[in-house]
């Protein structure tokens, strides 16, 4: 194996660490992934760049870290507890998901799940100890831009709404070239084909399909614009109401009550995170399927993207204000 390795567009550290070092078991990748990182002084895993060389001869180098991490924190039981790590090594895999440069990409995230449970639990501390502990790694390896150890609902909100803008723009991309392919090869849509193929090549460029989306008076499936404008609305929401106490701060116990219930969606509660239970906990907390008939709507116009009314921007305040004080007491902050 050689002893760097220039990253590549698409490249994650979890998987280059996994192909380069030929690994297979989690934590193996995950503690990897640790002394890879910071053999090269990476502050944020999920932060490396195309063209960025990595060093892999992290031999020496790790062992001089270790024993300074070992002399400046001892021997902690964070470290060597099979419940925490087992839920980190889940919450670096999970990070991983969310590395979306194409719609492969987007389709494993989407079947996505990850299990944050050792088999040392089996109290109801010993659960909550694990969607702390991954909520903790998730907060300090993904949402802490600026690496202060404190993540705020900007931070939170911003990396929320990069993933979302990435997703619905690759969406939207896919089904305007499935929907350019389709009139390109199919005979019967040949009248199609001649309006759009302005240039009469026979292929029909995202210029000239815009353009005829245009004349009609359409828009392109991908549109950017809207894209990052729901983006920004649904991550800025997201982060607000999951912010129980309105402090300004996204905390480990915050987004453990989101985990927790997200891992409770399929009704098994046995520490398999999926996609899809994270999803509907994002309707949850943002109100999206709220019972209020009138919450739902306006919570649904909002993160479509369309213009409040200065009343349906009130209900929006008060839905926030609502799911705040049910989820605090949902999750047992509620107490003075």
């Amino acid at each position: 194996m050689s002893t760097s390795y220039s990253v590549k567009s698409g490249d994650n550290l979890w998987n280059i660490v996994k192909r380069q070092f030929n690994l297979t078991n989690n934590a193996d990748i995950a503690n990897t992934v640790n002394k890879v990182a910071k053999a090269n002084n990476i502050q944020n895993q999920n932060l490396i760049f195309a063209g960025q060389t990595i060093n892999l001869d992290i031999g020496l180098t790790i062992e001089k870290a270790d024993e300074q991490d070992a002399a400046s924190q001892g021997n902690t039981d964070t470290a060597a507890n099979p419940i925490t790590q087992q839920a980190q090594t889940a919450a670096n895999e999970r990070i991983g998901f969310n590395n979306i440069t194409n719609y492969n990409d987007l389709d494993r995230l989407s079947n996505s799940s990850v299990s944050i449970f050792s088999s040392e639990v089996k109290t109801d501390e010993q659960r909550q100890q694990a969607y702390t502990a991954y909520s903790e790694q998730l907060l300090k390896e993904y949402y802490d831009l600026n690496g202060d150890g404190t993540v705020t609902t900007e931070e939170f909100g911003k990396k929320e709404a990069e993933g979302s803008a990435s997703a619905l723009n690759i969406q939207g991309q896919k089904l305007d070239n499935d929907v350019i392919t389709d009139i390109e090869t199919n005979p019967e849509k040949r009248d199609l084909l001649e309006a759009y193929d302005t240039n009469d090549d026979g292929k029909i460029s995202q210029e000239e399909y815009q353009a005829g989306l245009a004349s009609l008076g359409l828009q392109p499936m991908n549109n950017e614009e809207l894209n990052q404008t729901i983006s920004e609305r649904s991550g800025n929401l997201f982060a607000r109401n999951l912010d129980m106490n309105g402090d300004g701060i996204i905390s480990a116990q915050e987004l453990a009550f989101f985990n927790k219930n997200a891992d409770e969606m399929d009704g098994k509660a046995d520490g398999v995170i999926t996609n899809a239970g994270e999803s509907g906990m994002f309707s949850a907390v943002t109100g999206m399927n709220a019972n209020n008939q009138e919450i739902n709507r306006v919570v649904n116009k909002y993160l479509s993207g369309e213009t409040l009314t200065a009343d349906e921007q009130k209900i929006l305040e008060q839905s926030t204000i609502t799911l705040r004080t049910n989820m605090k007491k949902a999750a047992g902050l509620d107490e003075e």
